[in-house]
């Protein structure tokens, strides 16, 4: 475990975050499960439960398999921001790039978060269930939580197919809240890891969408290229394919990002949007 002092330049201010070691990270990437969804359900359940999670699990009305929500600190005053990635696959493949490479990040950026100063939000690392099926898992926890949860969250970041090749890492930008970009690109230039804006509208939809209908800020991010999407939903889609220095740059930078939303953030119910 690193506790580091990052000087930001562009945000006038020092940011201290932790990150595990990449030896866990990439472990938990190799731990995919070899089965069905229910298999890829068990292996998150143990990462979680391995990086110190108590997890719950919520029902989501249409599929046979719940959401998993990994809860991180007691103060919701500030609101709450949610990481999350769905964890189902489709038939072909080992669902390694889609959406074992987001899923399997989940426990990591739980454990550097807990692990490092006090936080101003309240953290929900939620593994959405059947995002194949037609986002179910995501529609479900917004349907759920419309008139309580929901008013207090300030962003949804999601991560889904990222280091599907070597960097930079993609940020979906037709859809992203303008703060939520702008800030992931400073963040970017800090930590010196590359981030640019592609737009995936002709690959599929993503587990923000139903956020996004619900006027919640929210950023995706992946990996993916005119070349490399055409390896999902494949027999290709394998832990071969996903480029590991890809993948732990991509840890390194929500490890830091993340703290910084927390620290940024306006409180929820702030009539300024974005940054204090």
């Amino acid at each position: 475990m690193w506790l580091l002092l990052l000087g930001v330049p562009l945000l006038a201010q020092q940011l201290q975050f932790s990150t595990i070691a990449e030896s866990t990270v990439v472990g938990r990437l190799q731990s995919i499960a070899r089965g069905d969804n229910e298999a890829r359900l068990g292996a998150l359940r143990t990462l979680f439960v391995e990086a110190g999670c108590e997890i719950d699990e919520q029902k989501a009305k249409g599929s046979k398999l719940p959401n998993l929500v990994c809860g991180l600190g007691e103060n919701t005053d500030a609101g709450l921001i949610l990481v999350t990635a769905h964890f189902d696959k489709v038939r072909a493949g080992a669902g390694a790039i889609d959406n074992w490479t987001g899923a399997s990040l989940l426990p990591s950026l739980y454990e550097s978060l807990r692990h490092g100063t006090a936080l101003r939000h309240r953290f929900l690392f939620i593994g959405f269930t059947d995002e194949e099926a037609g986002l179910v898992g995501s529609r479900a926890w917004v349907s759920a939580n419309r008139k309580t949860l929901l008013k207090h969250v300030r962003a949804v970041v999601n991560i889904d197919s990222v280091a599907a090749g070597p960097l930079p890492l993609y940020l979906w930008a037709s859809r992203a809240d303008p703060e939520l970009g702008r800030m992931a690109l400073e963040i970017a230039q800090a930590v010196k890891v590359p981030v640019q804006g592609m737009n995936v509208e002709k690959v599929g939809n993503s587990d923000t969408a139903p956020f996004r209908d619900a006027k919640v800020p929210t950023i995706d991010f992946h990996g993916l290229t005119n070349e490399t999407w055409l390896i999902l939903h494949t027999i290709d889609d394998q832990l071969s394919k996903v480029n590991l220095d890809a993948y732990k740059a991509t840890y390194r930078f929500l490890a830091v990002y993340l703290k910084y939303l927390d620290q940024s953030l306006a409180p929820a119910g702030s009539p300024t949007a974005g940054l204090k």
